[in-house]
């Protein structure tokens, strides 16, 4: 058996790699959320397609690894943007799951890349933060806070349930970041029906934002 983890890009089905579209192609099973699974459902007509949530992927994964184990399929398993970048978490139980040696990780188009080419900014010369863990954030909020103190470039991926942008502004208010020397920009489902937000920090919209939400913060 071969389990590909592959990152096919944002929403928009023209960011998956012409790669990523070949391995799908050649899959027998497509395991993953449904979110993910429409932006490659084009790909996907007449193979086997398992949906998974939070409360059943461990239960399906252990299923498909009981069908396959002993076979020449190939399963694929699809994360929006890029495999290996905010999927640590879930790309690691995978691996525990199926053996590190039948995983085989395929990187894709992150939708951090797509928020740093709107906001024209340099990848390499920002502070990149991802909230997207199930755990405690106090070390990432520590680094929010020491990198914005130097007056550097911030891309955040917030945390939907408890660290969004009226959140993140609150929290930079008590440990006394000067939040009118910041603007923010705040790119709700990049690539695919887009809208941004721009404001600068301490006058940021207080509103129902997508989960699917990317902040870039800028020195003023």
């Amino acid at each position: 058996m071969k389990i590909y983890l592959i990152g096919v890009g944002p929403g928009d089905p023209d960011y998956i790699t012409e790669r990523a579209r070949k391995i799908i192609k050649s899959a027998d099973i497509v395991v993953g959320y449904r979110y993910t699974i429409n932006t490659i459902k084009d790909l996907i007509i007449n193979k086997d397609v398992r949906y998974v949530t939070l409360k059943t992927q461990e239960e399906i994964y252990s299923n498909v690894l009981k069908e396959i184990k002993d076979s020449e399929k190939i399963c694929v398993i699809p994360f929006t943007g890029d495999s290996c970048f905010s999927e640590s978490e879930i790309v690691d139980r995978l691996r525990e799951i199926f053996g590190d040696k039948n995983i085989i990780i395929e990187p894709g188009i992150s939708s951090i890349q797509v928020a740093a080419a709107r906001a024209k900014v340099a990848l390499d010369k920002c502070k990149i933060i991802t909230f997207h863990i199930t755990g405690n954030i106090d070390k990432e909020k520590e680094e929010l806070i020491y990198a914005l103190k130097k007056r550097k470039t911030v891309i955040i991926l917030p945390r939907p349930w408890d660290f969004m942008p009226k959140h993140i502004v609150e929290f930079l208010k008590d440990n006394k970041i000067e939040l009118k020397e910041f603007d923010a920009e705040i790119y709700e489902r990049l690539t695919h029906n887009e809208e941004l937000t721009y404001a600068r920090l301490d006058e940021i919209p207080e509103k129902e934002y997508s989960d699917l939400i990317v902040i870039v913060i800028k020195p003023r």
